[in-house]
């Protein structure tokens, strides 16, 4: 399992769109290896160029790949929704620290000179969340 750390909330959103665009450039070369909107391999530029051989165990890696890029996908998208909710379910302050901290991506000490709050305090405030965040967002 490959392990991700996020740091802001637009890297998960980042990272989906990236893992999108693997998926769609996996899905062209599949087309090309099996035929587009075709399940007969015989009708393939792949196939007619390289053989049947090479097209069937070419595509068969290309699945198996889209397959682990769907499943990375579904974990990323979970996590976006959590992130997300979470910072939907604060209010006041905390709403205001949680969206420029994992939204905007801004530090502590950026968001102390932006809101007019001593870093102090905001590090009191957001330790105070913290408890109430589920672990892999807390970090």
């Amino acid at each position: 399992m490959v392990k991700v750390i996020f740091k802001t909330y637009r890297d998960i959103l980042a990272t989906i769109e990236i893992t999108k665009a693997e998926m769609e450039a996996l899905q062209l070369d599949l087309d090309y290896w099996i035929g587009k909107n075709s399940d007969h391999p015989l009708l393939s530029q792949g196939a007619a160029k390289y053989g049947l051989d090479v097209a069937e165990n070419r595509s068969n890696f290309l699945y198996e790949r889209m397959g682990k890029l769907e499943g990375r996908l579904k974990g990323y998208e979970e996590i976006e929704k959590e992130i997300r909710e979470n910072i939907e379910n604060l209010h006041g302050l905390e709403h205001k620290i949680a969206k420029l901290r994992f939204i905007k991506g801004l530090t502590y000490e950026e968001i102390a000179d932006q809101l007019g709050y001593s870093y102090g305090y905001i590090r009191t405030i957001v330790s105070k969340g913290d408890n109430q965040m589920p672990k892999r967002l807390a970090q």
